[in-house]
């Protein structure tokens, strides 16, 4: 049986490893990164070298597997922007609110 004393210190010179293995792979992350941007490739030609597809907001799926649905657009103003009305208000309709414009105005 182990004591609680050997377990500290077994468990403070894994810790000390894990830190080292750390360095070593934040290093080894920062070359990586060196070379691709000396030979200008991008994380979707990475991705592809390595067989994986790349990700697109379109081919993006729920967490269920299923393909994301578009929402239609509640809001919409003369110059071709919409807005679902679901997240943060776009810029465009927070700039015609800032003018006094009401957003029941770009109701669809």
């Amino acid at each position: 049986m182990k004591s609680p004393t050997k377990i500290a210190e077994q468990i403070a010179r894994l810790l000390a490893e894990a830190r080292k293995l750390g360095r070593k792979r934040v290093a080894v992350i920062k070359a990586l990164v060196k070379q691709m941007n000396a030979y200008d490739i991008s994380i979707a030609e990475l991705r592809a070298a390595m067989g994986r597809k790349p990700k697109t907001g379109a081919a993006k799926k729920a967490a269920t597997g299923k393909p994301r649905k578009s929402v239609p657009a509640k809001y919409k103003d003369g110059h071709g922007n919409a807005w679902s009305g679901r997240g943060r208000a776009p810029r465009w309709l927070v700039a015609a609110e800032k003018s006094g414009k009401k957003r029941a105005d770009f109701a669809v």
